[in-house]
């Protein structure tokens, strides 16, 4: 049976902070605060584990930092990362409840060598098989090499596995050029491939339909409240909730790793395109509502899965 394993070369810890007002003094006393093991594909593997979806998650952690991530272990998540010298980096959120604002702000942490990279890269070709669904997100930290996730993908084609691909600038302009099946980029980094400022939804489309014929099968444009377009060679669907967010979202952080968590859910159960990426919007939208990215709740992606709205986009 098919399994999935997310990557996260750049884990994270995530510290959120609530205050009343930012700005309206200079000591603000915090209503709330939370750290958690966090980066984008432990965020994606969070999700899979509230889905009661088993699923591996690996790639680096700072030494100085494992406790929080020897905690992620359960009956559906279990952890296989390498341990690095240093510290995982901290992301931290700054929520201003009272205006509905978010203020992140990210440190430096761990430096990989050559030696920690093929350590990685033995390790997926021991233990990933055929139709595997392998999950490559966020960034590169220092000293990885631009191209280690096409490195990665590559292995992972080698043993005919799923490739989804979540990062931006240089490493997902590499991987690319391994033809993962899927990547999700948001509107900016959209851009950023495309080299040009992206106005309108055929714009969108034009760009999507270039990387697509570099040798991917979907590109899956992330926009916020405005939903995703997921766009192939035929098509261009448009996926957006009515209304388009909750009454009363808490943050922002990890909607993205929880739209390719739901997706990459929906391919392993075999779900049709169109069901796929409207049960990614779902978790995404659900997602909305914890403070912890990919906390989410079954009972809300169902909830949201009624209340979508799907329209054909067509090129002008």
């Amino acid at each position: 049976m098919a399994r999935i394993f997310t990557i996260t070369a750049n884990t994270a810890i995530d510290h959120v902070i609530e205050v009343e007002h930012l700005g309206q003094s200079d000591n603000l006393q915090a209503r709330s605060s939370i750290e958690f093991a966090a980066g984008k594909g432990v965020n994606v593997a969070k999700t899979l584990e509230s889905l009661a979806c088993p699923v591996s998650a690996l790639g680096f952690v700072g030494q100085d930092s494992l406790n929080l991530f020897e905690h992620l272990d359960s009956q559906y998540l279990k952890t296989c990362f390498i341990e690095v010298p240093g510290r995982t980096r901290t992301n931290l959120t700054l929520i201003d409840t009272e205006n509905q604002k978010e203020l992140h702000i990210r440190t430096p942490g761990y430096c990989l060598t050559s030696g920690h990279q093929e350590k990685l890269i033995q390790q997926i070709k021991s233990i990933i098989r055929k139709d595997d669904i392998v999950i490559l997100s966020g960034s590169l930290p220092p000293g990885a090499s631009d191209n280690f996730y096409r490195q990665l993908i590559e292995i992972c084609h080698l043993q005919s596995a799923i490739t989804l691909l979540d990062s931006s600038g240089v490493a997902l302009q590499h991987g690319i050029a391994a033809r993962p099946y899927l990547i999700k980029p948001n509107q900016h980094e959209l851009a950023e491939l495309a080299n040009r400022p992206l106005m309108m939804e055929t714009d969108y489309l034009s760009a999507a339909r270039s990387v697509i014929g570099q040798g991917v099968q979907w590109v899956v444009v992330s926009r916020g409240s405005k939903g995703i377009i997921a766009i192939n060679r035929s098509s261009a669907t448009v996926i957006s909730l009515h209304p388009s967010t909750p009454s009363a979202p808490l943050c922002s952080v990890g909607c993205g790793d929880t739209l390719l968590g739901g997706i990459a859910y929906a391919l392993l159960n075999q779900y049709d395109p169109l069901e796929t990426f409207s049960y990614g919007v779902a978790c995404a939208t659900a997602n909305l509502t914890h403070l912890e990215p990919g906390r989410i709740d079954g009972l809300d992606v169902a909830d949201y899965l009624n209340r979508l709205t799907i329209d054909q986009l067509k090129a002008s």
